[in-house]
């Protein structure tokens, strides 16, 4: 993991830096997203299988109820934030897309060989963000952790090829 930065910082080189992903120490304040970032948070411990998975994403980023709980309708609605948070409510279009996982350590703990699909998603999204969206945004996922486990979580996505940043949010 590299040098600590701030989730500012994070966010506006998440589009065209090494990585999408960052961790920070999971403390009882909340985080507090830059204005015009939609952010939402997902429980790792309500996200250890992929079912689990499919269903807490649906539920925090408000996935219609057509959503077919599949890779390919995830990957759908996973480009389509902006369509379901900024058209849907008429306001400008977000800078970025935020999700918080608090205790990452349980993320897919279940079905760890699903995990590298998902971590390896993470990229395609952000990409998807940055280079067809007008105005491009923002695409991150933030892993929050408890201090005795964060190594655990970084060595974890480094071991499916998924560089994390560490953040001070």
């Amino acid at each position: 993991m590299a040098h600590t930065v701030t989730l500012d910082k994070f966010l506006l080189h998440a589009t065209d830096g090494p990585s999408c992903v960052a961790i920070r120490h999971e403390t009882p304040s909340p985080v507090l997203p830059p204005a015009g970032v939609e952010f939402r948070t997902v429980d790792g411990g309500d996200a250890k299988t992929l079912d689990a998975l499919f269903d807490a994403f649906a539920k925090v980023w408000e996935f219609p109820p057509w959503f077919g709980g599949n890779y390919a309708a995830f990957d759908d609605f996973m480009r389509d934030l902006d369509n379901m948070t900024d058209k849907a409510l008429e306001k400008p279009p977000a800078r970025g897309y935020l999700t918080e996982v608090t205790n990452s350590h349980l993320l897919l703990i279940d079905e760890p060989e699903v995990f590298s699909w998902f971590a390896n998603k993470m990229s395609f999204y952000r990409d998807y963000y940055r280079d067809e969206l007008t105005p491009p945004a923002a695409f991150a996922l933030l892993l929050s952790a408890p201090a005795d486990k964060l190594h655990e979580v970084g060595e974890r996505w480094l071991s499916v090829g998924v560089q994390v940043s560490d953040v001070d949010a």
